[in-house]
């Protein structure tokens, strides 16, 4: 089944899968494609250990994201993150490159993670709290997806939060993406 949209708007999309994606915790594990999955750091109340992710290192602005996520004051945790750069060809030449990017994020508590409306909300939030840029072409996509497990319990979901910064070189998507990624950073922040 295809994702479901709930709301659009210019820059931002929040969906719904029925796809369960992930689990918390989860191990490593080699991918098919000869990337490694590293497995789950449980970073709740430990923004220290953020510098331990291979894919945090990638990005300033990821590695702000899953700081302010982990903050000891935060109702919120993540489990999976990644960010990888695309080049769409000529044919789009003022967004011929996006970098992409997700964290999974979740309530501590399981029984807040039950209801995909409260994750529908934490996103909303979110979005509402992001400061726009007239220099910076960005955009978010939020996805409310099962989860398979959420330490044993069963019916517990998360949010991907996923930012995206275009550009018409790979230099600018990534500035564009560090600065989505930073301001939904401040946007979480500002939940507290």
């Amino acid at each position: 089944m295809d994702d479901e949209i709930l709301f659009q708007g210019p820059g931002f999309t929040i969906a719904r899968s029925h796809v369960p994606g992930t689990l918390v915790p989860y191990a490593s594990a080699n991918r098919a494609d000869g990337n490694v999955n590293h497995g789950w750091l449980d970073l709740r109340g430990r923004p220290d250990l953020v510098s331990q992710i291979p894919e945090a290192r990638k990005s300033a602005g990821l590695t702000k994201l899953l700081e302010a996520i982990a903050q000891p004051s935060s109702e919120l945790m993540s489990s999976g993150c990644e960010c990888a750069a695309f080049d769409h060809g000529e044919e789009a030449p003022n967004s011929r490159w996006h970098v992409g990017g997700f964290v999974d994020v979740m309530f501590k508590d399981a029984e807040r993670n039950r209801d995909p409306e409260s994750l529908v909300t934490l996103a909303r939030r979110l979005l509402a709290g992001v400061r726009g840029s007239e220099e910076h072409h960005f955009g978010f996509e939020m996805i409310v997806e099962p989860l398979k497990a959420f330490f044993g319990h069963d019916g517990c979901h998360a949010l991907m939060a996923k930012p995206i910064g275009y550009g018409p070189d790979e230099q600018k998507a990534w500035t564009n993406f560090n600065f989505a990624a930073s301001a939904l950073a401040d946007a979480v922040t500002a939940l507290r």
